[in-house]
């Protein structure tokens, strides 16, 4: 008997080793009486939240796999997994875990380092925030910025509580009143202590998020220098490009000053940065405007074509594939081809084309 209790005993330490630290995931986050705009002031003060963890993103856009932008079209596609350690939005790491090997993004100020353990190359280059989207800008604080840009208290309402990687966060829901934009909604869930967005839910016309980026492990401890830094393994290629991407080059270098408003919405970001690529409207009512050299909108133009959905008109090239919108300009002899693509109206695009025809400044 005494042997038997004895088990008893070791079986009960056992289960409380293993399933007590887990019942905090399980229980339902109790509800708070925090209105919609006080969960919103607490996400928009948790900008320089520092934090580490685990997030898992999932994109369901089929977009076409042009040469140029075949990275933004796996992220918006696929499912990802990523590591992340964030001291603030100017020193991170975040590196994507694959089957065939990691991937991985580290700013430090105005310097960006990516690596490719596969291939065995990194490159470093100028930090930009004129840039196409990477990893980083899937992070679910980093959705909920951009999303809830400008938004009003009008726009947000409250959700049910839940509880996400083990901490209560607080619902939260945009429905945007401009009805440019091709969102429908966008859901949210932020930490009730930190303010910061553990998952973050996108949806169009269709009943099935067409992006979901959710925290599945979180630390709020600060990241030592140690956890941001990278070394390049011996035998890897180091490479030093002036730019980050081909966005971020054309911002640069393309002879072109683009206008402060196209298409009725207003340019975004800092005007220090403003050169040839622009980002209009605020919240989900956005697009970019990037210039192509001629070879370049060739070869997507090509690719394009091959969508059942494309269409020729006299703006250009213009397709649409879910709530993204995309027109590739026919341009000019002087003032260039551009390509226009984000979450508002065909038309709206339509309509940026030709202000960018009358407004673009040669430099």
């Amino acid at each position: 008997m005494g042997r038997r209790r004895r088990w008893i005993a070791v079986a009960v330490v056992l289960v409380g080793a293993v399933v007590l630290p887990a019942v905090p995931r399980w229980v339902p986050a109790s509800g708070s009486d925090a209105s919609a705009a006080q969960v919103l002031a607490r996400v928009r003060g948790a900008d320089t939240v520092a934090w580490s963890g685990d997030v898992r993103t999932r994109g369901t856009l089929q977009l076409p796999d042009t040469d140029s932008f075949v990275g933004v079209a796996r992220l918006l596609g696929e499912e990802t997994d990523a590591r992340i350690w964030w001291r603030d939005a100017s020193h991170w790491r975040v590196d994507r875990v694959r089957q065939t090997g990691e991937t991985g993004l580290r700013r430090d100020d105005q310097t960006l380092t990516s690596w490719v353990f596969e291939s065995a190359t990194t490159t470093i280059a100028p930090y930009s925030t004129i840039r196409l989207p990477d990893v980083s800008d899937l992070l679910p604080h980093q959705l909920a910025g951009l999303l809830l840009d400008g938004a009003t208290d009008a726009e947000v309402s409250r959700l049910d509580d839940r509880r996400i990687a083990g901490h209560a966060a607080d619902g939260l829901r945009l429905v945007p009143a401009d009805d440019r934009t091709t969102i429908r909604r966008v859901d949210l869930w932020a930490d009730r202590s930190t303010g910061l967005p553990l998952r973050v839910e996108i949806f169009g016309a269709s009943p099935t998020a067409l992006l979901t980026s959710a925290v599945t492990r979180v630390s709020f401890d600060q990241p030592s220098p140690d956890a941001l830094a990278f070394d390049p393994p011996p035998g890897t290629t180091v490479r030093q490009r002036d730019a980050i991407d081909l966005a971020a080059g054309a911002n640069v270098f393309a002879p072109f000053l683009l206008p402060d408003e196209i298409g009725g919405l207003p340019r975004r970001g800092d005007p220090v940065e403003f050169g040839a690529v622009g980002a209009y409207g605020r919240g989900p009512t956005a697009f970019v405007a990037v210039p192509l050299r001629r070879g370049v909108a060739a070869r997507v133009r090509d690719q394009l074509a091959r969508a059942t959905t494309v269409e020729e008109g006299p703006a250009g090239t213009t397709l649409s594939v879910g709530p993204l919108s995309v027109l590739l300009t026919d341009g000019g002899r002087d003032r260039g081809r551009f390509l226009l693509a984000g979450t508002v109206t065909p038309q709206t695009l339509v309509d940026a084309a030709g202000d960018l025809a009358d407004g673009v400044v040669v430099r």
